[in-house]
């Protein structure tokens, strides 16, 4: 009697390859929205002030629980998030762990203005949160800049042995060139948000651009980083965008 081994099919594997695209998509998508998110719903709620001086002094307004779930959330999908090797899961792991000391433990109160959700009594806010929220907020968005200056600038295809046409690769050095930008965008801008820091005095308060110049710097980081990861999602993506199509 003849036994006929049955033979995987093509999309068994795929299961695997749509959660690790969705991921990345999930992450990007979750950076995009922040500062919109945040902007809104102070705003619909009719807070005095729905700008403040920088997206980590939402954790006061009516934004609060979007500012920490949102950071909470990308910690654990970051967590979740397995690269093509253990330096790539390393650095998924060490930005999981930064962005939520980014949420638990909030800047100073110091520049707020507006309506205030949460209220923490200064005997109980401690000088050294705002060192960990500074030094975990930069480190994450380090973090966000090595992936696109290096890991993300690796094939795919290239990793698992797969064949790359002249094409794929044409289209892979687009996409390159994108991740570079977005790389450099992020640590330009969190220079411009150090040096504005350090060369600011009490003159910045009558200018509206180094008032709200973090989160402006802030903003573009995130821009930058959300993109990115939404890029390198797109072989999720509808393979028909015009877009998608030109940088695959």
């Amino acid at each position: 009697m003849e036994t006929h081994s049955k033979k995987p099919a093509p999309d068994d594997n795929n299961g695997v390859l749509i959660s690790y695209y969705q991921l990345r998509m999930f992450i990007g998508l979750l950076g995009f929205l922040l500062s919109f998110l945040l902007f809104m719903t102070t705003y619909f709620l009719n807070d005095e002030h729905p700008l403040k001086v920088s997206i980590s002094h939402y954790y006061y307004s009516f934004g609060h629980v979007i500012f920490v779930g949102t950071l909470c959330i990308l910690g654990g999908l970051f967590a979740t998030y397995r690269g093509k090797d253990r330096y790539e899961n390393m650095l998924s792991n060490f930005a999981g762990v930064m962005a939520v000391l980014v949420a638990v433990f909030p800047t100073k109160f110091n520049g707020y203005g507006g309506n205030i959700y949460i209220n923490i009594d200064k005997a109980n806010y401690q000088d050294w949160f705002s060192w960990v929220h500074y030094i975990s907020a930069g480190l994450l968005f380090v973090s966000f800049a090595v992936f696109c200056l290096y890991f993300f600038q690796k094939s795919d295809k290239e990793q698992d042995g797969e064949p790359i046409s002249e094409e794929e690769v044409l289209k892979k050095s687009r996409r390159n060139l994108y991740y570079k930008c977005c790389g450099w965008g992020i640590l330009i801008s969190l220079a411009c948000i150090g040096l504005i820091a350090i060369l600011g005095d009490d003159s910045a308060s009558a200018n509206q651009f180094l008032t709200y110049s973090t989160l402006i710097f802030e903003t573009t980081s995130l821009f930058f980083f959300s993109t990115s990861w939404l890029l390198k999602s797109s072989e999720f993506w509808n393979k028909n965008i015009p877009l998608v199509t030109y940088f695959r």
